[in-house]
């Protein structure tokens, strides 16, 4: 093979990708947009101050104790105080406030009385995040006043002071969140939708500018043989989104305070595994497709259902065999999986066999059939498409 031809042909189709201004608004705009915009709305990452209204129907000494420590604590401000259940339902359905704390009448004489006593809380739960932000300050207030009460009453019965916090609390929770130490929704979501949006606009970049390929051979024009085209072009795009992909997981999760733990070569390489193959999918929908704007249409149409079935949205255990098994197939999925277990909880690489035999396998398929296609595809009659 002569170098020089080699060099010609891919000196074309370096042309034919920075020339057509529809791929490059994918690959640059697309890519910088997404990772600019995506994020912006939640940049404070864990929702703050909750608004709280309290239902007080018992309008004692310890009620009003409970509602100082619910407003003393980070997550709750008390912004009400209805003076009955259907106000307080009428403020949390209006949105007025996010949550509700009722306080039973005979709350105080039941606890000194040491009879079990039922606090209610409500919260916004169409929010995850502020729904748990609720959940946590009311059980910080309750438990720390059940905890003071506690001690009121072993005193009162005698008890040893040097006793009384092993009798009261034999053992102490301190719960650890592992892979989103902040809990927040930047590190939740972040990573896997950059991953998806990698995946997405790299399928509409390679696989433009492959149907147009095909349609300037079908026409007639000069190129260079498709098995000196197909992995140029396939070396040129890895190439291309390999730099995006280090931009992304590098210098926008530093700029989001994204955790990465990954060593830097084992997520080079399956950065490198996962472009290849998504690069050969892109180039196998080229062949697949007649018209260019249809690859647009099947990455917009797949875009919520990969969400939803990659793993990290919805556990894939709970979903049902066959759709997991069938959503493999699609290279986003295993990429995702991968990238998350590697990159945000710090699996070794060697753990990843299931994610990289079904990207090899992947590979494997495509490239055969993607030759199959290529070699078939000047005897079809194709519809003749614009260039640009």
């Amino acid at each position: 093979m002569n170098p020089s031809s080699v060099w010609s042909a891919w000196k074309a189709e370096l042309l034919h990708m920075v020339t057509d201004r529809s791929v490059m608004l994918v690959m640059i705009g697309g890519i910088l947009f997404y990772a600019l915009l995506y994020p912006l709305p939640y940049q404070k990452n864990m929702p703050g101050e909750q608004t709280l209204a309290v239902l007080d129907q018992d309008r004692t000494a310890l009620a009003r104790k409970l509602i100082r420590m619910a407003d003393a604590t980070p997550q709750l401000r008390v912004a009400a105080r209805p003076q009955s259940m259907r106000e307080a339902v009428a403020l949390l359905e209006n949105d007025v406030v996010h949550g509700l704390l009722v306080i039973p009448s005979r709350f105080e004489r039941d606890v000194y009385l040491g009879q079990s006593v039922n606090v209610m809380f409500a919260g916004d739960a169409s929010y995850f995040l502020i729904y748990g932000n609720i959940i946590e300050g009311l059980l910080k207030a309750t438990t720390t006043l059940s905890l003071e009460t506690q001690v009121i009453s072993s005193l009162r019965k005698g008890s040893s002071p040097v006793n009384i916090p092993g009798e009261i609390m034999p053992f102490k929770i301190a719960p650890q969140g592992v892979f989103n130490p902040t809990g927040g929704y930047i590190n939740y979501i972040v990573p896997a939708v950059f991953v998806l949006i990698l995946h997405q606009t790299l399928l509409i970049a390679a696989g433009t500018v492959t149907i147009k390929d095909r349609a300037r051979r079908l026409a007639g024009v000069a190129a260079a043989p498709l098995a000196m085209a197909i992995p140029l072009r396939l070396v040129t795009f890895v190439l291309a989104y390999l730099a995006l992909a280090l931009l992304y997981f590098g210098f926008f999760f530093q700029l989001y305070h994204v955790p990465h733990i990954a060593p830097q070569l084992p997520l080079i390489g399956f950065t490198l595994l996962f472009l290849t193959n998504t690069t050969l999918f892109a180039l196998w929908l080229g062949y697949l497709l007649p018209r260019a704007e249809l690859i647009t249409v099947l990455v917009l149409l797949s875009s919520l259902p990969i969400v939803f079935t990659a793993g990290f949205a919805w556990p894939a255990s709970n979903l049902p065999t066959w759709l997991d098994t069938l959503t493999m197939l699609i290279p986003a999925k295993p990429g995702i999986q991968g990238f998350l277990a590697l990159n945000q909880m710090g699996a070794p690489i060697q753990s990843l066999i299931t994610e990289i035999a079904w990207l090899i396998g992947l590979s494997c398929f495509f490239g055969v059939s993607l030759f199959w296609f290529a070699a078939i595809s000047g005897t079809e009659p194709t519809e003749r498409l614009p260039n640009k």
